[in-house]
């Protein structure tokens, strides 16, 4: 009998542990955050990736009433500003705004990362997707895609087509294009867009692959003509550029993904509390404003599904690196 006395004592005083486990647990949270939050963006100040940051920062600020500051590493294929938030206590006060490239591509594409995305990361959500175009000179011969499709087959290495950075979503996903098509003509590499562009209205370039939100001021403007949009569903304001089929193998794709992450070991509630506030704050009309001016399209997957689909996005990109035959750097 005594064995199971013990047993029953035993049962008894974990049972009585797990109420205040509970209270520790909610004790810790309610003491989250102890200081100011960090949301780091790893690209210079005024692009798109640096406008969500601010927003997730604002949002935060209000939602926690604390203090939320935004810090911008531009430079290095986003490395500098991915080690530099895990290199900080995974105690939930860094951010980090984190593209395809921190995520997905760095791994196969960096001989010397040091950390691993999958990882040493966890994400609070995919916070938006960001749509790409096909952008051509008004001035210049072609008004649609298949004007330049026709224009590549009929001189083959002629045409050229740039992107706004080497081994990118623009850049592979171009170069599957070309191999599924059986296609041939040159892709130039950009740092950034602004350089792309100018070359394009100048007569440089045939055509450019870009974000829309980085290059929709020139299309308002009319110094560039957007002949196609990269993805299933149209940009509003230019009804004209053709949508792609995304079940179609051989259609001209690019899916790329801004997220919220923090530094893997952060506490679950801590995430779980930072996406409820950025799953509201989308409803905001400021916060919907700056989706759209962007054009931006929001996702705001939940942690969990977060996680699987950037792992998912991991595998992707090892196969469009592979296949395209770029060479670690």
């Amino acid at each position: 009998m005594r064995p199971i006395r013990r047993q029953v004592m035993g049962l008894a005083a974990t049972l009585c542990l797990i109420p205040l486990l509970g209270l520790q647990a909610a004790h810790a949270q309610a003491e989250w955050p102890k200081r100011t939050i960090k949301v780091i963006v790893p690209y210079p100040a005024g692009g798109s990736a640096d406008a969500m940051g601010r927003m997730v920062a604002n949002k935060l600020g209000k939602a926690l009433k604390g203090s939320v500051v935004v810090e911008n590493m531009p430079g290095g294929a986003t490395v500098p500003g991915a080690l530099t938030t895990l290199r900080d206590p995974a105690d939930g006060h860094t951010l980090f705004m984190a593209s395809d490239n921190t995520l997905n591509v760095n791994r196969w594409l960096l001989k010397d990362v040091r950390y691993d995305g999958d990882r040493d990361f966890t994400p609070v959500t995919v916070l938006n997707t960001y749509p790409h175009w096909l952008i051509v000179n008004p001035q210049g011969p072609y008004k649609s895609l298949d004007d330049l499709v026709k224009a590549i087959r009929a001189s083959p290495g002629k045409v050229s087509i740039s992107v706004n950075t080497i081994g990118g979503a623009a850049h592979l996903a171009l170069d599957n294009w070309r191999r599924q098509n059986g296609l041939h003509f040159e892709i130039v590499p950009y740092r950034g867009s602004p350089p792309a562009i100018t070359d394009l209205i100048g007569g440089h370039t045939d055509a450019h692959v870009d974000v829309v939100g980085s290059s929709i001021a020139h299309a308002r403007g009319g110094r560039v003509l957007p002949v196609a949009v990269l993805q299933g569903t149209p940009v509003r304001e230019f009804p004209n550029a053709v949508v792609q089929d995304p079940k179609d193998p051989k259609a001209l794709l690019v899916q790329s993904n801004l997220s919220v992450v923090m530094r893997t070991g952060t506490p679950q509630a801590v995430l779980d509390k930072i996406y409820a506030v950025l799953q509201t704050s989308v409803k905001d009309e400021d916060f919907a404003n700056t989706l759209t001016m962007l054009s931006l399209a929001p996702v705001l997957l939940e942690p969990a599904k977060a996680k699987v689909f950037l792992h998912q996005e991991t595998q992707r990109y090892g196969v469009l690196v592979e296949k395209s035959g770029l060479e670690k750097q």
